[in-house]
């Protein structure tokens, strides 16, 4: 950990890197853009000493981000009564 910083700086080697799976998706890139984002508020609420510098900021990030996720795992679970609805045989009509 940096003590002027209170972030870890601690970064694992470059094969421990290789191993961990990675998805090419635009979340998970807008996810990663948000956490940096996210660390760099940080550092400067250490620098400047002022615990509240960018709350707002940050809070927009956390919760857009939260729900934007939802709705994916919302979106996900239509899709797949979809795709079951479409593997169902046709009704048929009964028969006089």
């Amino acid at each position: 950990m940096d003590r002027t910083t209170k972030i870890s700086t601690v970064n694992p080697p470059a094969e421990a890197l290789s191993r961990v799976p990675t998805a090419s998706v635009p979340t998970h890139e807008r996810l990663v853009r948000g956490f940096y984002c996210l660390k760099n508020l940080q550092l400067v609420r250490n620098h400047r000493q002022d615990p509240n510098f960018g709350k707002a900021v940050e809070e927009r990030i956390v919760w857009r981000e939260l729900l934007d996720l939802e709705l994916q795992i919302v979106d996900e679970q239509i899709d797949g009564i979809t795709s079951r609805c479409a593997k169902l045989p046709e009704t048929v009509a009964p028969r006089d």
